[in-house]
């Protein structure tokens, strides 16, 4: 799981024991991270088999393990990998070991993205990036209107053995354009806070339609002494997790051009640094006894188990405010993958994602994110009820342990209502939020300027219109 600074998280260690085998196999053929030597064609074999190449940041176990499954049942197609940063497979007491909390992307991890970014800008742009490309962190629909990706539906709909009906659509359709798919995401994470639900109760709020202007007027109501309302966010990280929630109000276009609201985002910059100066707000880490709310990023089904558990009783998933309509709950991908408009081998490009989004693959232990595989997200729950309960596979049992900073232990638990509430919420997750990753990185960029002191709010919002603006328009 992703390092989050998740308040009612601070300090647990979750540590998952034998009935959490992951698979690290597979064949290294990484290489300089984006860019392979030439695009797979149906001419171009190794060994007399196809070559699919593959661009990633990094080869995960999951990736690894459909590796090794899919060539033993396809021999004469071959998956080439080529990635940047080679996974870090430590493991703690013969334990794999996942800690939650604690700080936000590191540097290194922002500029490895980075780094992958480029490297995969200038294959695509040059007509020598991979087959299949991971762009979860990339501008995909960018290169989609340059004619530069290939529709996933032309190759999905001829497929009669794939059937749309069988994952969660609404997940689908978040990163489609219009009757295009670009981007297929094969594994997702919530984007939504942890919070006082009594709060919104007493001031008739409800988080499916509440505005950014009714969260900070609700902090500055119900402020009490020894009590924030939100922590363990910087003020710029809160930032592009506004401009996430509200990003087709801040970017605009007109059919002809895009452009930046500048009024409109130079008053929620001063709003937000108004929460932390007047101590509303702080970057600390805090419990739930001393914040009323924390961003969180739910990486998988099991976050939304324990989060009832491990907060108090008035804490509760809540969705971030927003524009003021129902757009259901946010969410991103760790895996959003496209296909190379000039691939010559996009018949079994497209064999090896379709496997990816198997039930057999997505009820996998090594995808440690919500699934796409409707079939899946129930296997899923129902291996983990089994394992909380010491049910582990081979006979073994295994176990799901929380240590807290104060040395206490939680022993979570599963029952069959926990596994419908998980599968009912699903449908509701639909407003995808990292529409244009750069945008996003230009804005915590030039904001941090400003939550410094060493920039006024109107030249960060100018400029940001100003590099915005040429961006998206060139």
């Amino acid at each position: 799981m992703k390092k989050q600074a998740n308040g009612w998280k601070t300090g647990a260690l979750i540590l998952l024991c034998a009935a959490m085998t992951a698979c690290a196999g597979g064949k290294d053929k990484g290489g300089a991270g984006g860019t392979p030597a030439a695009v797979g064609s149906e001419t171009e074999k190794s060994n007399g088999k196809t070559v699919v190449t593959m661009s990633v940041l990094t080869k995960d176990r999951y990736l690894a393990e459909a590796e090794q499954k899919f060539e033993a049942a396809h021999p004469d197609i071959d998956i080439v990998f080529d990635e940047l940063v080679p996974m870090d497979t430590s493991e703690v007491g013969g334990k794999m070991v996942m800690r939650q909390g604690g700080g936000a992307e590191s540097e290194k991890e922002k500029q490895d993205a980075e780094k992958y970014a480029n490297n995969v800008n200038t294959a695509i742009m040059s007509g020598n990036a991979a087959d299949i490309i991971s762009v979860e962190n990339l501008p995909f629909d960018k290169y989609a209107e340059k004619g530069l990706l290939a529709d996933w539906n032309a190759l999905a709909g001829k497929d009669g053995s794939f059937r749309k009906s069988d994952y969660y659509e609404n997940i689908f359709k978040g990163l489609s354009q219009g009757d295009q798919w670009y981007g297929i995401p094969t594994s997702f994470t919530l984007d939504v806070m942890h919070g006082n639900a009594e709060l919104l109760k007493q001031h008739q709020l409800d988080d499916k339609t509440w505005t950014w202007d009714q969260f900070v007027d609700l902090l500055s109501k119900t402020k009490t002494d020894g009590k924030f309302g939100l922590a363990a966010i910087p003020p710029e990280s809160l930032l592009g997790y506004l401009v996430g929630s509200v990003y087709g109000q801040l970017v605009k276009n007109d059919g002809k051009s895009w452009t930046f609201d500048v009024a409109a985002f130079e008053a929620y910059m001063e709003k937000i640094k108004k929460l932390y100066d007047t101590g509303l707000a702080t970057s600390e880490m805090m419990g739930p006894d001393t914040a009323n709310f924390n961003q969180m990023n739910m990486n998988s089904p099991m976050d939304v188990v324990l989060m009832p558990q491990m907060g108090g009783k008035s804490q509760a998933m809540l969705r971030p405010p927003g524009i003021g309509q129902d757009e259901g709950i946010p969410f991103k991908s760790g895996r959003v993958l496209s296909l190379n408009a000039k691939s010559k081998v996009q018949d079994a490009a497209w064999s090896f994602v379709k496997f990816l989004l198997s039930e057999e693959m997505q009820s996998s232990m090594s995808l440690m994110q919500f699934p796409v595989n409707q079939a899946a997200l129930k296997n899923k729950l129902v291996e983990t009820k089994n394992m909380l309960e010491g049910k582990g596979g081979g006979g073994k049992k295994g176990g799901i342990q929380i240590k807290n900073k104060d040395g206490t232990t939680l022993q979570p638990k599963l029952s069959d209502e926990d596994i419908m509430r998980v599968v009912n919420l699903m449908p509701s997750v639909s407003k995808y939020s990292n529409q244009n990753p750069k945008v996003l990185a230009m804005i915590a960029e030039e904001s941090a300027a400003y939550f410094s002191g060493s920039k006024s709010a109107d030249a960060v919002a100018k400029s940001l219109a100003s590099r915005i603006g040429t961006y998206l328009n060139e």
